[in-house]
């Protein structure tokens, strides 16, 4: 098996791009990922998504081994929001982005062809809801206490050309049964903000909690957790990548069990010396928030 794997192949957003997996970055092999965000309007929504499925696949061709971009629409939540997921092994590569902007002639033609003949004409700047597109900068969770399983690439090149640890290092399941923005049916983005007395506890609880995921589901479900970067402050991110949306049943059946009560949310996060306590003390209050996704395929309307 590849190392994106087969798991919900015909569902997944490798199938935006013709690339061969070994040539995707994801969500499991990347340095950083770029999350943009961005609103389309209901009258242009086809046309945006259009657009943005023909500027994901060239942008996969041009920038093979510096960028893996995925689109995905949000489901649950916010009709016509859609996510991108631009996965990079460290950020000094983004200049390789920006010159692709700024110069590239085909790139130039898909952002600015009249894409819209029958509504009074314009391109992808029509489509958007003005100041929906926003990006937030999420590296992969490294270097805090206590990570049974998070070490450093044994692959030296690895270790020179990844910003930080690649989030395949976070769990112990066999990476054909791994599950990451490529191959997974979907995606769940699960973000809170760390109290800041409480920032090692919080990215434990985290850790322990997606360990216990990723023990209980290999092949169905896969949990990472990131960090935001150039961002808020202790904001965490967990992305939990699905076989299928269906499969969050079995996410949920885990997280409901005895062996996660006792082990991940009865256990005593917060030192005497901090007034002790359980998980319940290390996040603000309302700041946990999940998002549900979906690959966008052109089938999919």
């Amino acid at each position: 098996m590849s190392e994106t794997g087969v798991w919900g192949a015909e569902r997944s957003a490798q199938r935006q791009t013709t690339l061969p997996a070994e040539q995707l970055l994801h969500s499991g092999n990347a340095g950083l990922i770029i999350h943009r965000v961005g609103m389309l309007e209901y009258e242009m929504a086809q046309e945006g998504r259009d657009f943005s499925v023909e500027l994901v696949n060239y942008m996969n061709r041009a920038q093979v081994g510096v960028a893996t971009t995925f689109l995905y629409e949000e489901v649950f939540g916010v009709k016509d929001r859609v996510h991108w997921f631009v996965h990079m092994k460290s950020p000094e590569l983004y200049s390789r982005l920006l010159e692709m902007v700024d110069h590239d002639a085909a790139f130039q033609d898909i952002a600015q062809r009249d894409r819209l003949p029958k509504k009074g004409g314009g391109n992808w700047e029509k489509m958007f809801i003005y100041g929906s597109l926003r990006e937030t900068i999420m590296c992969p969770q490294h270097g805090f206490a206590n990570v049974g399983h998070e070490e450093q690439p044994s692959d030296p090149r690895e270790r020179r050309e990844s910003f930080v640890p690649p989030a395949v290092h976070q769990t112990s399941q066999p990476p054909d049964q791994q599950l990451n923005s490529a191959n997974a049916g979907a995606i769940i983005l699960r973000t809170g903000d760390v109290r800041y007395e409480f920032r090692e506890e919080g990215r434990q609880f985290l850790y322990d909690w997606s360990n216990h995921i990723n023990n209980a589901l290999p092949g169905q479900a896969t949990a990472f957790i990131y960090e935001q970067t150039w961002g808020q402050q202790d904001r965490i991110h967990c992305l939990i990548h699905l076989r299928q949306l269906e499969d969050y049943r079995l996410v949920q059946e885990v997280d409901r069990s005895e062996g996660m009560e006792k082990e991940v949310y009865d256990a005593e996060r917060v030192p005497e010396a901090k007034g002790g306590g359980k998980w319940d003390r290390l996040f603000v209050p309302t700041s946990i928030n999940d998002t549900v996704m979906v690959p966008h395929l052109a089938d999919r309307r």
